[in-house]
């Protein structure tokens, strides 16, 4: 159904490369940032401009972490696999990042860390957006489609395209771009389309005749089970949690503690997030955040079972392995799960 030569290299070749790298130099068994001064644990958590960091920002400048014993320090990292990389060197602890890059991870053999959570719903923020004059996806063929590869919107891209009678190997050409730079290529015309999630698909839009034509609310995968193509995860280091469970648990209490207070104060959250983690104006960041639906720590019974997440990851892998042959294996994803780390899970 799918082609497979650009996705295999960026879900392999480049991830393996790099995770290799990291893995060489990963920390000691357990190693974590030391205390500070006043004696909050220190953690790093990893993120970019997405929506769905929403509540790490929050319960750093809430003080929600510091209430619960930790310092954490945010570093912005683009893509989901460097965001997956750090995590699993022992630079950072926590992560929330793309399901997709999640899944081609463990398919490689990576157990440096655990899979805890899917803290929102949130389709129909990416979609394909082309220049001028590009009105219908068969005006694509020969044309060329930019985004960042071995992310959600690559399958995204290529579901769109196979839906529309284009073959992406053959009947386009694409183009691996890096998260932040995809709207400013699009703008200058050194790609026909692009791909890319909020808040660089507002950007893409607002370009003078730019057309949607077409969403990942568009995919099969959104008509399954009303989710976006790679929905968001939520990881913590592996070595962090063995070290401490417990800290491991108080600090995820901490985390939906600050996702409860986002959704009961949508309005002081855009004040909190908006001109310092995301680059957008209030009234769109309001806008956006109405269309999220955020899952708290009660609703993880549901969303990391078979009735949720879990039925969408089966049938994400079967397209990646069976159809695209983009990873080697249909790894045992409930393998990584840590569902007891939850605050108030029962099994």
């Amino acid at each position: 159904m799918f082609g497979y030569r650009s996705f295999l290299p960026s879900l392999i070749y480049r991830m393996g490369a790099s995770l290799l790298g990291l893995l060489l130099m990963a920390c000691s068994e357990g190693e974590a940032p030391p205390d500070n001064a006043s004696g909050r644990q220190q953690v790093v958590a990893v993120g970019s401009q997405w929506y769905g960091h929403i509540p790490v920002w929050v319960g750093i400048e809430r003080g929600i972490f510091e209430h619960h014993g930790f310092e954490v320090a945010w570093r912005f990292i683009g893509k989901s696999m460097d965001r997956l990389n750090a995590i699993s060197s022992g630079e950072a602890q926590f992560a929330s990042l793309g399901e997709i890059a999640m899944l081609s991870a463990m398919a490689q053999g990576n157990s440096r860390f655990y899979w805890v959570g899917n803290q929102d719903i949130a389709p129909g923020f990416e979609g394909l957006v082309a220049q001028p004059g590009i009105d219908r996806f068969e005006q694509l063929r020969g044309k060329r489609i930019g985004f960042p590869f071995g992310s959600s919107v690559e399958l995204t891209a290529r579901m769109l395209l196979r839906q529309h009678g284009l073959d992406p190997e053959r009947d386009v050409r694409l183009v691996n771009l890096e998260v932040g730079d995809v709207p400013a290529v699009f703008r200058t015309g050194n790609v026909d389309a692009a791909l890319i999630w909020e808040p660089g698909f507002s950007q893409l839009k607002a370009v003078s005749g730019a057309r949607v034509l077409g969403m990942d609310t568009d995919t099969e995968v959104y008509r399954r089970f009303g989710t976006m193509t790679g929905p968001d995860v939520l990881v913590l280091g592996r070595a962090w949690v063995d070290a401490d469970p417990q800290r491991a648990t108080r600090f995820m209490a901490a985390y939906f503690e600050a996702l409860d207070w986002v959704k009961a104060h949508p309005e002081e959250t855009v004040e909190l997030v908006a001109g310092r983690y995301i680059q957008q104006e209030p009234a769109v960041i309001r806008a956006n955040l109405d269309k999220f639906q955020w899952q708290n720590a009660a609703d993880h019974q549901r969303v990391m079972s078979d009735r949720g997440i879990f039925a969408q990851a089966d049938y994400i892998l079967e397209i990646l392995v069976e159809q695209m042959r983009a990873l080697p294996r249909k790894p045992a994803f409930r393998d990584w799960v840590r569902l007891d780390l939850l605050p108030g899970y029962t099994p």
